[in-house]
């Protein structure tokens, strides 16, 4: 998720200019402000800005937060890819949650911990990333039953159908309700280490029609060796889920694709 900072920084001179006058008192600048945001998983709160640092309690998923500042640490690999940390305070422990796990939807004036001036822009995932996964995240907040015949709506109205690949022509606002076979007019395959959140990894395109094929939208890998990964997905017998797979276990799980408008 892209977050975009409108805070202007003040020049020393500018600085200089708000000198008293008369004796009249400085202007005090703003206080730097919380951001609101919600866990998108289990999460640990820690002591530090690392997974090494001691964890002090854990924070449910779907969870309202109010970070107070954030700053750099160790790079995580969740539902975004950041190496940020976020100071917050959750049922009385106060301590640092990373990045990677949080959606913050306006981080304008979110400063650096230990500084006045917002910290610099998290890049994350892009804005049409981001609306995949969150386009997606409708269905699993609803656990929307699985049926390759019945349709239901996505965010903005339109129906589609809810199957694996009709979720993820759901996800990506395709102007209908594509099936595994027909999904690679609006996907490429790339390489499993290019995978980013957003990307879908499945067996798609001639024999995968019906049961012979699965999709899923991919969110992020759990270990440096990429073999274990989360997705967001509409799954027989179950319906709209966030679950783990691991890599090359199934028929399905085998090549990655990417949207051809990223």
């Amino acid at each position: 998720m892209i977050l975009r900072t409108a805070a202007r920084r003040l020049s020393g001179g500018a600085a200089a200019s708000a000198l008293a006058v008369a004796g009249l008192a400085l202007v005090a600048q703003p206080a730097q402000a919380a951001a609101p945001g919600t866990t998108t998983d289990q999460l640990t709160i820690r002591s530090g800005t690392s997974t090494g640092s001691a964890a002090l309690g854990t924070i449910p998923a779907g969870t309202t937060l109010d970070l107070e500042c954030q700053t750099a640490g160790e790079a995580v690999q969740g539902t975004y890819a950041s190496e940020y940390w976020a100071k917050v305070s959750y049922d009385g422990v106060d301590g640092y949650v990373s990045r990677a796990y949080v959606t913050v939807p306006d981080a304008a004036g979110l400063g650096e911990c230990g500084g006045g001036d917002p910290a610099p822009e998290d890049p994350g995932l892009s804005a049409d990333r981001q609306e995949v996964l969150d386009r997606g995240q409708t269905w699993v907040d609803r656990n929307v039953p699985y049926s390759m015949e019945a349709y239901t709506n996505g965010p903005d109205g339109r129906q589609y159908r809810t199957d694996c690949s009709g979720f993820v022509s759901m996800a990506y606002g395709l102007d209908t309700s594509y099936s595994t076979v027909t999904l690679t007019e609006h996907f490429t395959e790339i390489s499993k280490d290019d995978l980013q959140p957003g990307d879908i990894i499945g067996n798609l395109g001639p024999g995968s029609g019906g049961a012979a094929g699965h999709v899923v939208i991919f969110t992020g890998w759990t270990d440096d060796s990429k073999t274990s990964f989360t997705v967001i997905e509409q799954a027989g017998g179950v319906g709209g889920v966030a679950r783990t797979h691991t890599w090359g276990t199934d028929f399905w799980n085998q090549n990655a694709y990417r949207y051809n408008g990223f």
